[in-house]
């Protein structure tokens, strides 16, 4: 049986763990060569690249900041001299942290909003002349549901997120003529690394009021992530999927 993204290449930032980790290696046991940025960690995306071969695909590992626009140039750059092209663009980068509007300082502010929405900008900035030149891609934009919802104490991440699903909206406007679908994925609090920094309490108390009353796994979401970079979504563009548990209802 044919693997289901047999021949794509995928470029999916925070590759090196959690939830982009799942995603890479999933696309990976689908046929998928992979680009995998980080930022800090390389033996990390090493590992990820050393997994991803053994499941029979090829990858190589980036560093670069997603904020900063000439390190997205030259991720881009690399994965196209790799791999002569990109099929899927997953934005997945991202960072957590608590704290009241009173208390956040403005580089706090800055630089959840540099990583979120100006990281997806400049990504899909520069992936996106590789689609339209192709006339064909897939978007994919992981937000949150404190984007639908808001969260106190994440008013930085909440506004960030919120910008990411107005983004895709407007891209999928913009670009799907062309042969480009943009959608993204709305998970709920999921168990990854970044799940360990939330305050317990904090955590606890959000989880505890989901109609399925546990928190996401990383396999919950690749699935979607899935469904999204294959042909089965050929039908889906500006829609914003939410594997939540219920927490957020469309």
């Amino acid at each position: 049986m044919t693997k289901r993204l047999t021949g794509k290449v995928a470029l999916i930032t925070g590759g090196s763990r959690g939830l982009g980790r799942g995603i890479a290696e999933g696309f990976a046991s689908e046929g998928a060569n992979v680009i995998v940025n980080y930022v800090k960690d390389a033996s990390a995306a090493d590992a990820v690249v050393a997994k991803i071969k053994t499941l029979g695909g090829d990858a190589i590992a980036v560093k670069a900041d997603v904020g900063d626009e000439h390190a997205v140039q030259a991720m881009v750059d690399a994965g196209m001299k790799k791999f002569g092209k990109i099929d899927i663009l997953v934005n997945n980068a991202g960072l957590l942290n608590a704290v009241t509007l009173e208390k956040m300082s403005i580089d706090t502010w800055d630089q959840m909003i540099r990583t979120h929405l100006r990281g997806m900008f400049l990504c899909t900035r520069f992936v996106i002349p590789h689609m339209l030149k192709q006339k064909s891609g897939k978007v994919i934009n992981v937000t949150g549901t404190f984007g639908i919802l808001g969260g106190a104490e994440f008013t930085h991440l909440s506004a960030a997120k919120a910008g990411m699903i107005g983004f895709t909206r407007a891209l999928a406007r913009e670009v799907g003529k062309q042969g480009i679908h943009v959608n993204a994925i709305c998970p709920a609090i999921i168990r990854t690394d970044l799940y360990n920094f939330m305050p317990d309490n904090v955590r606890d108390e959000i989880v505890g009021a989901y109609p399925l009353g546990r928190v996401g796994e990383v396999e919950d979401i690749v699935s979607t992530a899935m469904f999204l970079a294959t042909k089965d979504s050929d039908f889906f563009t500006g829609q914003t999927l939410c594997p939540a548990g219920g927490d957020v209802m469309v």
